[in-house]
């Protein structure tokens, strides 16, 4: 049965999951991530609050399949990385930091940063935090000084849902 050209499906790419530790003032923890596809232009996705790498996955794909090298990552707390109870290792800075030492691990010199809500938040203070590493980004929807409040309203009852 052939498909037509509006039905094509997304090429399949190649998919690797890694691991690294990340280096903190409390100890050492570990960060897992998903690799789609290769090469050496890099775009790292990151989730939501209180969302897996995974959701990330049908866009990493997609761009894979377009040339570029994805990377989702589980930041800390999230997903299988690992979930340390001290509270000061989960703040944009922190978040940032993991990001960096993802991109030395993977030995990536640059990278489009991006992601959803948390992701984007995190994308952007990796962006001052690490001009340099940074190529572009992609942003959606970041929770900006005074969205708290309509955040909590708008999103916790649908996770309690």
């Amino acid at each position: 049965m052939a498909t037509s050209a509006t039905h094509a499906r997304t090429p399949l790419v190649s998919e690797r999951i890694g691991e690294f530790f990340w280096d903190n003032e409390t100890g050492r923890d570990r960060l897992e991530y998903t690799e789609y596809g290769a090469g050496d232009r890099w775009i790292v996705l990151l989730h939501g609050l209180l969302m897996p790498r995974r959701m990330q996955q049908p866009l990493a794909r997609s761009l894979a399949a377009e040339g570029f090298h994805v990377v989702t990552l589980d930041l800390l707390g999230h997903g299988r990385s690992d979930k340390p109870a001290d509270a000061l290792l989960y703040s944009m800075s922190a978040y940032a930091e993991q990001v960096v030492a993802l991109l030395d691990h993977l030995g990536a010199d640059q990278a489009i940063v991006g992601g959803l809500s948390l992701g984007a938040n995190v994308a952007l203070e990796t962006a001052v935090l690490a001009p340099e590493r940074v190529k572009g980004l992609l942003i959606e929807m970041p929770v900006l000084n005074h969205a708290l409040e309509a955040g909590i309203v708008a999103f916790v009852p649908l996770m309690f849902a």
